[in-house]
């Protein structure tokens, strides 16, 4: 999993240096899930337009990870950058600059019962 995480830090990087940066950059692997991530992303230029964002995102995925890892993914979640909950991910997770692994049994994360999440650390303006 780990190789993942690493490889959705590029996805990350890419995407933040060609559109903008992101608010949250996350793979959470949810209760009663068969083993499949949820990509959760959060950014001012994807509430612009969320389709062409999500194909934004889509797009870059599919560009830097193999099929196999693709298959490991279950979907994309957009959730809005101005979400009241994640300044209180922010502040219980210091994801801003390493990649943050947790476990998280019977925690509820953006309304998601969540076994394990990484968080992706996210790119600093200059």
């Amino acid at each position: 999993m780990n190789s993942l995480a690493q490889k959705m830090m590029t996805v990350e990087q890419e995407l933040a240096a060609e559109h903008g940066e992101f608010t949250l950059f996350a793979l959470f692997l949810r209760d009663n899930s068969p083993g499949l991530w949820d990509v959760i992303v959060s950014a001012p230029w994807i509430d612009e337009n969320r389709e062409e964002g999500l194909s934004k995102v889509v797009a870059k995925v599919n560009a830097c990870l193999q099929k196999d890892e693709v298959l490991m993914l279950s979907h994309i979640v957009i959730v809005e950058h101005d979400h009241p909950d994640l300044a209180e991910l922010k502040n219980r997770f210091n994801f801003a600059t390493s990649l943050t692994v947790i476990e998280a049994k019977n925690d509820n994360l953006l309304g998601q019962d969540i076994q394990q999440a990484f968080f992706i650390p996210l790119k600093q303006a200059a």
